[in-house]
């Protein structure tokens, strides 16, 4: 799908890419260290996010994995159901190493899991009713390390609950600050009453949810993932998503064969995580960025919560869509090729045997955090993609244009973007009425198979 801000302004190019060095200087953003609670077990979503998570290990520090409650599974855990796919990653692992770097071990992983309360909501939370995974996101937060941690909350929320809990029973007002301001949380809707509870007596805490009525999830944005026959909206294309799809693509392999069909939508879970995929679109502390994890704002400055917004994108029906459910579809065909690459990874013990992501370099910088510059109205901002390369040599179409959602602002004006050398752009700035910043998106896409995307991201801050 095309930005409809950007439908007049995209600079598209098609180039080689030949194998080169980056430049030596880089921006990376700091790898998330991550948190999941799974109600895996209920229904077959938490199983496939499960299985693409593994294939997206290597970006992440993962902390612990929680098998928890939900709705859905009130009385039990399952963390054999991650241990069977920890297995399965057990098999592929080395073939994984040959395509990317900064897999944990098995056992790594096997260590990590720390089963929850089988108890839902707050019936599970008070004294003498710790657990390995309450203990877990204790230690994780405790640890001498500055990264915050992210807590992915894919059923219910009482495991979180517990440790917050217990740090509030036992710790001094301001150690409880301290330890509150380390937690980001993002929820897939709220499954139980815990999470509910943790807002309202931790209202600081960092918290991405869509705030409906409770089970109304077809409200959702994350029902953008592959909702739209279940929750019926317009916009996508359901092909990536459909079950023949699927079959072909990602059920193949130790670790693809135990992703199970979906019954209600695939991975509803998913963009969770798809949220801190370092792939340089998103920024895991701005939620107003936008991802693949979707787009969100903060409710206001009094509290932690950040919820829906919406895109305004023009669909694979050639109409124009705005939903929050548009924050993730909009990305569907560059995540779903990103899974089946990485499926491939799992199959090939040969590099040249898949295909990589083009690494992008933008204004001499390379890695994956916003590159930020500072103007005034009448300056005239290039931006250049110069150094890029595609790893398996494959072409690579550039196209760079303003997310304009970014900064949602009523004075927020468009830029006309000017193409120059196919991997340039460079636009004047227009004038303002106060501080503006302008969102200009480099994605870039190759020619193999699966086409894979990579993206980075020019911030511009313009004072009248």
């Amino acid at each position: 799908m095309k930005c409809l801000w950007a439908s007049a302004l995209c600079a598209m190019a098609l180039a080689m890419t030949p194998a080169q060095a980056a430049p030596d200087k880089g921006s990376d953003l700091p790898k998330s260290r991550v948190i999941v609670l799974t109600d895996i077990g209920s229904d077959p979503d938490d199983m496939e996010s499960m299985v693409r998570f593994l294939l997206y290990a290597n970006d992440f520090d993962i902390e612990a994995l929680v098998p928890s409650t939900s709705r859905h599974l009130k009385d039990s855990v399952h963390p054999e159901q991650i241990l069977r796919r920890i297995d399965a990653y057990a098999q592929i692992l080395p073939n994984l190493k040959t395509h990317a770097d900064g897999w944990p071990s098995a056992d790594t992983l096997r260590a990590a899991v720390k089963p929850g309360r089988p108890e839902y909501g707050m019936a599970g939370v008070g004294a003498g009713k710790d657990t390995p995974g309450s203990q877990a996101i204790i230690a994780a937060v405790d640890r001498p390390d500055p990264r915050p941690v992210w807590i992915t909350v894919w059923g219910g929320a009482v495991d979180l609950a517990q440790a917050l809990w217990t740090v509030r029973e036992t710790r001094s007002p301001e150690q409880l600050a301290k330890f509150v301001s380390k937690l980001r949380v993002y929820s897939i809707s709220d499954q139980d009453n815990a999470g509910p509870w943790v807002r309202r007596y931790f209202p600081d805490l960092f918290w991405i949810v869509s705030l409906t009525a409770h089970r109304h999830y077809n409200l959702s944005t994350w029902g953008g993932i592959s909702g739209d026959r279940m929750y019926y909206f317009d916009g996508p294309d359901f092909t990536t998503v459909s079950k023949e799809w699927l079959r072909e693509n990602i059920q193949i392999g130790p670790l693809g064969s135990l992703y199970p069909n979906y019954e209600f939508i695939m991975e509803g879970d998913t963009p969770s995580f798809l949220y801190l995929v370092p792939n340089g679109l998103g920024h895991p502390e701005h939620p107003d960025y936008g991802s693949w994890g979707g787009r969100y704002g903060k409710i206001s400055e009094w509290d932690g919560i950040w919820t829906d917004t919406s895109d305004l994108v023009t669909g694979a029906d050639g109409r124009t869509h705005q939903s929050n459910k548009a924050t993730i579809w909009r990305w569907r065909d560059a995540f779903q090729n990103d899974f089946a690459a990485r499926i491939l990874w799992s199959l090939q013990s040969s590099y040249k045997g898949a295909n990589h992501p083009p690494r992008l370099v933008l204004n001499g910088v390379a890695g994956n955090a916003p590159v930020e510059l500072i103007a005034k109205p009448g300056d005239v901002i290039r931006l250049s993609a110069a150094g890029s390369v595609d790893p398996d040599g494959d072409a690579v179409s550039y196209d760079w244009w303003q997310y304009r959602e970014s900064e949602a602002t009523n004075r927020n004006p468009r830029v006309e973007l000017q193409r120059g050398d196919p991997r340039d752009t460079r636009f004047t700035v227009p004038a303002v009425e106060e501080a503006t910043r302008f969102h200009i998106i480099l994605e870039a896409r190759d020619q193999g198979k699966p086409a894979l995307t990579s993206y980075r991201r020019a911030i511009v801050t313009v004072t009248p």
